[in-house]
């Protein structure tokens, strides 16, 4: 398996948090968004090597088909924490 270089992953996870602002922005009533920005993060996560937040795009995916806003809201808030303690990890 190739490894990802640091600074990619680094743009990868940025790329993430502005995905979480742009749900936030549309106060997880654009179900269209959510699913898409879930099924990306679902496919993609485990090769920028964070699978911790690939079931959690999986999870955003199906929670947008249900339009289940406070599913999604609890969602991307643990999104957000694992990405951010993802940042930190010295060991990323």
């Amino acid at each position: 398996m190739i490894k990802v270089p640091i600074e990619l992953k680094i743009k990868y996870l940025s790329r993430r948090l502005a995905d979480i602002q742009d749900v936030r922005e549309s106060h997880f009533e654009d179900f269209s968004l959510v699913q898409r920005i879930g099924h990306q993060i679902k496919g993609n996560a485990v090769t920028f090597e964070v699978p911790q937040i690939a079931c959690l795009g999986l999870e955003m995916e199906v929670a947008a088909r249900r339009k289940d806003k406070d599913k999604i809201s609890i969602l991307i808030s643990k999104m957000e924490h694992l990405i951010e303690a993802a940042k930190k990890d010295d060991k990323f």
